[in-house]
């Protein structure tokens, strides 16, 4: 009988134990197809100065909009995948979809690192595609 009890607690403690390391995901994707959260919302609103000191580090002095974070990896640092949408002039096209990907320090470090970058102009269609949900509901 003690047998039979300790051979199924330990079945369960493998079982349970199993789960709870699945349960917490290295990488997180932001679904696009629903309006940002309020969290998503701060978080990019804390990124502002960040995004337009990348931007112009990489040749684009333009404002941007529009912004989403595609997805958050790591765990201190922290990779961030984010999207804006730049503009020139009064929120007029040429409109450029600008796709980086910023490492956020944790405690072991003080300055942000670009880890990837790329931008290209987008039709009149596209820009409607990529700001369906890209402002608040």
């Amino acid at each position: 009988m003690n047998k039979i009890i300790l051979s199924t607690f330990t079945f369960l403690l493998l079982i349970f134990n199993g789960t709870a390391a699945e349960a917490n995901p290295k990488t997180e994707a932001i679904p696009q197809n629903q309006f940002p959260s309020l969290m998503e919302r701060a978080f990019m609103r804390s990124l502002d100065e960040t995004i337009l000191d990348i931007m112009s580090n990489h040749g684009d002095n333009q404002l941007f909009e529009y912004g989403r974070i595609e997805k958050i990896s790591g765990n201190d640092p922290y990779d961030v995948s984010l999207r804006v949408i730049g503009f020139e002039g009064a929120h007029n096209p040429p409109y450029k979809l600008i796709r980086m990907t910023i490492r956020i320090p944790g405690d072991k470090g003080a300055n942000y690192s670009v880890l990837s970058y790329s931008h290209r102009l987008i039709s009149d269609k596209e820009f409607d595609k990529l700001t369906e949900y890209a402002t608040y509901d």
